[in-house]
């Protein structure tokens, strides 16, 4: 098994007032994975419940061995 960071924008419902641009907070995800579809398909349905709208932008498989508890 492998380890991956996923990097996610959520819009905040805001609008940036000099851009008109959304605004949007970052969010880093670890997710434990065997491969990149199967991180999509966790982020997907962890994310199912979220009031405001995501954007996966990124997804990076890590160095990481293990999580020790």
């Amino acid at each position: 098994m492998a380890y991956y960071t996923v990097k996610v924008d959520f819009e905040t419902g805001e609008v940036n007032s000099r851009t008109g641009a959304p605004v949007v907070t970052k969010s880093i995800f670890l997710v434990p994975a065997e491969h990149v579809l199967e991180v999509e398909t966790k982020i997907g349905e962890y994310l199912s419940d979220s009031v405001s709208s995501y954007e996966t932008t990124q997804i990076t498989k890590t160095k990481i061995e293990a999580v020790l508890e």
